[in-house]
């Protein structure tokens, strides 16, 4: 039996290899290692319990590091690991800097037949100042076997001169998750205790860094935030870093139409955006989480990996202005209509890609 292991470390990893685990602990001799990126109970924890995902192997603990340490020290502790099990392959996932750490790590092994595997490759933002951005195309570049969610993200790859038998277009593995999820939520139970009606309230996420660690960028965010408040009450679960950040910036919501949660659980959270009016992000994750909902979502961003998505017109694509903001909200804020229209698009999902993609791994390992 082939030896996998797979490095994860963040809420977006967690929920998106929950389908994956389970496979891969019966088709190989399965080590699951989690960086401890993230690791405060609600934004981990948490989501391992709800997924009911199995306990990782080994915890790296390298959270609460600016990024150049929290990739050194994954490096230095994941060593090891490697040279005890030897692994047949390492799989990583999306764009985090668990996913650089552990796929520069496997890299300096490809010499001992080691091979690096990457779920949810090929996506491109095209910023290249952004920090995730980087990170997928150093890990790319490195991977042996990738996993490409969609035909779009493929082109990226013959763009960029990457081998067409080093990828396959599988699909995303949160569509599984998200869709499992959301036929276990009790929306009257949520709804009831959160005080809230479907389709009567904006759910907001925001958190990236270049969204929330330049002041007058979240300023922005923040006023259109009240704003759209002022309409329809806003819901926000307030990341820790977007906290931090409102306290140094001397930010705060005002508006009464406002609540501020702490972060919630996959479950809750699925349940939140499947029963929102709309949604205002800068969260990856959610944005296709919006999409499999088929609730709108405004992306306070300047690009996405998710174009298709916008074309379909699951997506509005705003950026920070609060002009921009604003202005894409308002049909949603005046009317059900768009909403009602949004409900009923056709976007196509691949089916158990989860399951293709176990299957293809270990035909490529055999």
């Amino acid at each position: 039996m082939k030896t996998l292991m797979t490095v994860i470390g963040t809420r977006p990893e967690i929920i998106k290899m929950s389908p994956l685990v389970p496979l891969f602990d019966v088709r190989f001799r399965h080590l699951l290692i989690h960086s401890g990126q993230h690791y405060s109970p609600n934004m981990d924890a948490v989501f391992f319990d709800e997924l009911k995902l199995r306990r990782p192997d080994a915890v790296l603990a390298c959270g609460g590091l600016p990024p150049a340490e929290q990739v050194g020290m994954l490096m230095q502790r994941l060593e090891p690991l490697l040279q005890l099990h030897k692994p047949d392959a390492v799989v990583v996932h999306g764009d985090t800097n668990t996913t650089l750490g552990a796929a520069l790590t496997a890299a300096k092994h490809k010499a001992d037949g080691m091979c690096l595997i990457h779920v949810e490759a090929g996506c491109r933002s095209h910023n290249p100042r952004q920090t995730e951005e980087v990170n997928r195309l150093v890990v790319d570049r490195l991977s042996d076997l990738m996993f490409v969610p969609t035909e779009a993200d493929a082109d990226n790859l013959r763009a960029e001169g990457i081998a067409s038998g080093r990828w396959r277009v599988t699909g995303n593995t949160v569509v599984d998750s998200c869709r499992r999820t959301a036929a276990l939520v009790d929306d009257l139970e949520l709804l009831a205790r959160r005080r809230l009606s479907h389709a009567g309230y904006v759910l907001a996420t925001l958190h990236r860094q270049e969204t929330v660690d330049e002041r007058g960028r979240l300023a922005e965010v923040v006023r259109a935030l009240e704003a759209i408040a002022a309409k329809c009450p806003v819901m926000i679960p307030l990341h820790p870093r977007t906290v931090k950040n409102m306290a140094e910036f001397g930010l705060a919501f005002q508006s009464p139409g406002i609540r501020v949660i702490d972060p919630v659980g996959y479950l809750e959270m699925i349940g939140l955006m499947k029963n929102a009016r709309f949604c205002v992000t800068d969260s990856g994750g959610m944005q296709e989480e919006a999409a499999v909902l088929r609730v709108p979502a405004l992306v306070i961003r300047e690009e996405t990996e998710y174009m298709h998505y916008v074309r379909a017109g699951a997506l509005k694509l705003t950026g920070t202005d609060f002009n921009a903001i604003l202005t894409a909200a308002q049909p949603w804020l005046d009317s059900l209509e768009d909403y009602a229209r949004i409900q009923k698009l056709a976007i196509d999902f691949p089916k158990d890609c989860s399951l293709v993609i176990a299957d293809a791994i270990e035909e490529f390992l055999d």
